[in-house]
Protein backbone atom coordinates (compact mmCIF):
# COMPACT_ATOMS: atom_id res chain seq x y z
CA UNK A 1 0.00 0.00 0.00
CA UNK A 2 1.35 3.19 -0.96
CA UNK A 3 1.94 6.53 1.77
CA UNK A 4 -0.50 8.11 0.14
CA UNK A 5 -2.96 5.65 -0.11
CA UNK A 6 -2.38 4.57 3.82
CA UNK A 7 -2.98 8.44 4.83
CA UNK A 8 -5.44 9.85 2.10
CA UNK A 9 -3.65 12.71 1.67
CA UNK A 10 -1.53 13.37 -1.40
CA UNK A 11 2.57 13.77 -1.12
CA UNK A 12 2.10 17.88 -1.90
CA UNK A 13 -0.36 18.14 1.14
CA UNK A 14 1.41 15.58 3.26
CA UNK A 15 4.63 17.82 2.65
CA UNK A 16 2.84 21.48 2.98
CA UNK A 17 1.88 19.94 6.47
CA UNK A 18 4.47 18.54 7.75
CA UNK A 19 6.64 22.23 6.95
CA UNK A 20 8.50 20.13 4.29
CA UNK A 21 10.20 21.89 0.88
CA UNK A 22 6.51 22.46 -0.42
CA UNK A 23 4.44 24.59 1.06
CA UNK A 24 -0.07 25.22 0.73
CA UNK A 25 -0.45 29.36 -0.23
CA UNK A 26 -3.25 30.95 -0.01
CA UNK A 27 -4.52 33.84 -1.62
CA UNK A 28 -7.51 34.38 0.89
CA UNK A 29 -8.42 33.37 4.00
CA UNK A 30 -11.06 31.50 2.39
CA UNK A 31 -8.99 29.29 0.50
CA UNK A 32 -7.34 28.41 3.65
CA UNK A 33 -10.62 27.37 5.51
CA UNK A 34 -11.80 25.08 2.54
CA UNK A 35 -8.44 23.66 2.62
CA UNK A 36 -8.60 22.90 6.27
CA UNK A 37 -12.13 21.49 6.34
CA UNK A 38 -11.61 19.33 3.51
CA UNK A 39 -8.49 18.19 5.01
CA UNK A 40 -9.78 17.66 8.17
CA UNK A 41 -13.11 15.92 7.27
CA UNK A 42 -11.09 13.44 4.91
CA UNK A 43 -8.90 12.99 8.54
CA UNK A 44 -11.81 12.28 10.49
CA UNK A 45 -13.61 9.77 8.26
CA UNK A 46 -16.39 11.57 6.64
CA UNK A 47 -15.03 10.99 3.07
CA UNK A 48 -12.20 9.50 1.61
CA UNK A 49 -9.10 11.99 0.10
CA UNK A 50 -9.75 9.75 -3.22
CA UNK A 51 -13.38 10.60 -3.20
CA UNK A 52 -12.82 14.39 -2.25
CA UNK A 53 -9.82 14.38 -4.98
CA UNK A 54 -12.01 12.54 -7.90
CA UNK A 55 -14.83 15.52 -7.01
CA UNK A 56 -12.01 18.14 -7.57
CA UNK A 57 -11.40 16.75 -10.92
CA UNK A 58 -14.92 17.38 -12.42
CA UNK A 59 -15.13 20.31 -10.46
CA UNK A 60 -11.86 21.56 -12.23
CA UNK A 61 -12.43 20.05 -15.81
CA UNK A 62 -16.23 21.30 -15.74
CA UNK A 63 -14.92 24.90 -14.98
CA UNK A 64 -12.43 24.71 -17.67
CA UNK A 65 -15.09 23.47 -19.77
CA UNK A 66 -17.36 26.32 -19.14
CA UNK A 67 -14.59 28.96 -19.62
CA UNK A 68 -13.53 27.95 -23.03
CA UNK A 69 -17.06 27.96 -24.10
CA UNK A 70 -17.86 31.11 -22.08
CA UNK A 71 -14.80 33.09 -23.23
CA UNK A 72 -14.38 33.68 -19.88
CA UNK A 73 -10.79 34.65 -18.05
CA UNK A 74 -9.67 32.71 -14.59
CA UNK A 75 -10.32 34.33 -11.55
CA UNK A 76 -8.14 36.94 -9.56
CA UNK A 77 -6.53 34.32 -7.63
CA UNK A 78 -3.16 33.83 -8.37
CA UNK A 79 -4.34 30.16 -8.89
CA UNK A 80 -7.29 31.07 -11.23
CA UNK A 81 -10.31 29.10 -10.47
CA UNK A 82 -9.14 26.29 -8.42
CA UNK A 83 -10.02 27.18 -4.32
CA UNK A 84 -13.55 27.69 -5.47
CA UNK A 85 -13.43 24.43 -7.73
CA UNK A 86 -12.32 23.17 -4.32
CA UNK A 87 -14.99 24.94 -1.96
CA UNK A 88 -17.56 23.59 -5.00
CA UNK A 89 -16.02 19.92 -4.75
CA UNK A 90 -16.31 20.26 -0.89
CA UNK A 91 -20.12 21.25 -0.43
CA UNK A 92 -21.40 18.74 -2.99
CA UNK A 93 -19.42 16.15 -1.21
CA UNK A 94 -21.22 17.35 1.82
CA UNK A 95 -24.07 16.94 0.28
CA UNK A 96 -23.95 13.96 -1.38
CA UNK A 97 -23.07 12.29 1.97
CA UNK A 98 -25.88 13.55 3.54
CA UNK A 99 -23.36 15.61 6.49
CA UNK A 100 -24.61 18.83 5.53
CA UNK A 101 -27.60 20.12 3.00
CA UNK A 102 -27.26 22.84 0.55
CA UNK A 103 -29.72 24.68 2.45
CA UNK A 104 -27.79 24.36 5.59
CA UNK A 105 -24.39 25.77 4.22
CA UNK A 106 -26.27 28.62 2.79
CA UNK A 107 -27.52 29.40 5.97
CA UNK A 108 -23.64 29.09 7.72
CA UNK A 109 -22.19 31.02 4.84
CA UNK A 110 -25.45 33.53 5.15
CA UNK A 111 -24.45 33.94 9.22
CA UNK A 112 -20.37 34.44 8.37
CA UNK A 113 -21.21 36.68 6.19
CA UNK A 114 -22.99 38.91 8.54
CA UNK A 115 -20.82 38.31 11.54
CA UNK A 116 -17.46 38.98 9.88
CA UNK A 117 -14.84 38.36 12.12
CA UNK A 118 -13.27 41.39 14.08
CA UNK A 119 -10.97 43.51 12.87
CA UNK A 120 -7.43 42.60 13.98
CA UNK A 121 -4.48 44.29 14.09
CA UNK A 122 -2.17 42.37 12.25
CA UNK A 123 -0.69 43.18 9.41
CA UNK A 124 -0.44 40.95 6.57
CA UNK A 125 2.73 40.25 4.75
CA UNK A 126 1.93 38.21 1.78
CA UNK A 127 0.11 35.05 0.99
CA UNK A 128 -1.28 32.74 3.73
CA UNK A 129 0.89 29.80 3.77
CA UNK A 130 1.09 26.49 5.23
CA UNK A 131 4.75 25.23 5.84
Amino acid sequence: MSDSSRTGVDALTRAAMAGGSAEAVFAEPWEARAFAMALTLSAGGKFSWDEFRDRLIAEIAEADAASVSDGQVAADSPHGHYYECWLAALEKLLCEKALLSGEEIERRAEAIAASPPAPTKAKSRGPIKIA
